[in-house]
């Protein structure tokens, strides 16, 4: 048996990678959406992402390469477009994700310092892409990812949040301000666990790092397992208290600043700690998500999926071009893309992964001993969200919807001119010819 990481490191990591930087980022999102029935919507999401965690854990078992969802569809069935197109989908999700993070640290640094402009430049953008840039050249310098530190930095920020949670629920109980909201159930709670989507993500990173862990097949799926209950309690917990304590009206005005204003409803010491925990969380997230995905980037490169400028590293840990690349459209995104429009967009890209892991596993559950009930729930699960989530922008939110479809359209587009280069090139080189 190989030394390395154990279980209570995968917990850190999995309920690092997803409260890690979504507890900041998308909480208010999703109270916008759900209102009283946040605490509904983020259990009802948990089922779905449980069903996707049995997918990725249990196909992990038969697969022999790291690399997670495109590793299993090109493994499994051969079927390198697919895996392309999933991989792709991915790289971009992952650059969501982080445009939400950095937005979300720049808005919480923002009104703690409490200046809005510099040098009549906006702050929060100054703030976000510049800490982009910073870990940007710090990935470059090979200084981009430590988990022994990420550990240790996901126990003080899921012990903040659960004080928090904890006092915000005697504090309510004491006021009796606490309650279900279950008077307003209805096909708001499901549409908006779509939306909240994103805020589970992370959890599968590891996978990408298995040869890290010891006895890594078992070590994580007890681990991803563990980190999603965890993970859920935490976001329950605080979306339940949060909607006490504020009208979902006030959240919805500006809902990057829910934690934070919730927090001051109780106490300034304690809003204190949860503003310095917000930054250190979101910038963490962003830090170990751009060292993650560049791997994961070195990969698709080494398999044709992108360009083979993305694999390469010079005498770098990580390849330049693929931090750059990444990193540079992160600080485009976080800069002109609004919070809702970096949320919904990242939440779109992971259901439609999730939902392609549980078909995998459908399909091969007789070669993988695998239940078909859990797989198919998921499968079902990310088709609703899918079109709950484009009715809810479509209606709701109609400039995020336009904005959301126009990105993906840019996405497969240019995917598709790639994959199409060789038939490109090769059509010019017959009109050169026939000129």
């Amino acid at each position: 048996m190989s030394e390395g990481f154990g279980l209570p490191t995968s917990v850190a990591l999995g309920v690092g990678g997803i409260v890690g930087g979504g507890i900041y980022a998308a909480i208010g999102i999703v109270v916008a959406a759900a209102g009283v029935l946040t605490w509904l919507s983020y259990t009802i999401a948990t089922a779905v992402v449980l069903c996707a965690a049995y997918a990725y854990t249990n196909i992990n078992q038969i697969t022999d390469s790291e690399g997670g969802s495109v590793s299993f569809i090109e493994e499994l069935t051969g079927w390198s477009t697919g895996a392309a197109v999933v991989g792709w989908t991915l790289t971009v999700g992952y650059i969501g994700t982080m445009a939400m993070y950095s937005y979300a640290f720049g808005a919480f640094a923002e009104m703690m310092i409490g200046m809005s402009y510099l040098a009549g430049l906006p702050m929060r953008q100054l703030l976000s892409v510049g800490m982009v840039a910073l870990f940007i050249g710090l990935n470059l310098l090979g200084a981009g990812s430590s988990t022994a530190v990420e550990r240790y930095l996901v126990i003080v920020q899921a012990g903040i949040i659960a004080v928090f949670g904890v006092w915000a629920l005697f504090f309510g109980f004491a006021n009796r301000s606490l309650g279900l909201g279950l008077s307003e159930f209805g096909i708001n709670a499901f549409v908006a666990a779509s939306v909240s989507f994103v805020s589970f993500e992370g959890w599968q990173l590891q996978l990408y790092s298995q040869s890290e862990f010891e006895n890594p097949k078992q070590t994580l799926k007890k681990g991803i397992y563990l980190s999603i209950a965890v993970a859920s309690f935490i976001y329950v917990l605080v979306g339940f208290v949060i909607t006490s304590l504020l009208p979902p009206a006030t959240i919805g005005a500006q809902p990057e600043a829910a934690l934070l204003f919730a927090s001051l409803e109780i106490d300034q010491y304690l809003a204190l700690a949860v503003g310095i925990s917000a930054l250190v969380a979101t910038a963490s997230a962003v830090n170990s998500t751009l060292f993650n995905s560049a791997i994961f980037a070195d990969n698709l490169a080494s398999r044709d999926i992108l360009p083979e400028e993305m694999g390469s590293h010079g005498d770098r840990t990580v390849p330049i071009y693929a931090v750059l690349v990444i990193g540079f459209l992160t600080a485009l995104f976080t800069s002109f893309g609004s919070l809702e429009a970096v949320v919904e967009f990242a939440s779109l890209m992971y259901i439609v992964v999730f939902g392609a892991v549980c078909a995998l596993a459908f399909l091969y559950r007789e070669e993988a001993d695998i239940s078909a009930i859990s797989p198919l729930v998921g499968v079902v699960g990310c088709v609703f969200f899918f079109f709950a989530l484009l009715w809810f922008l479509y209606t709701r939110l109609y400039s995020v919807f336009v904005l959301v479809v126009a990105i993906a359209i840019v996405v497969f587009a240019v995917e598709a001119l790639y994959f199409g280069r060789d038939s490109i090139r090769k059509g010019a080189q017959e009109i050169e010819e026939d000129i």
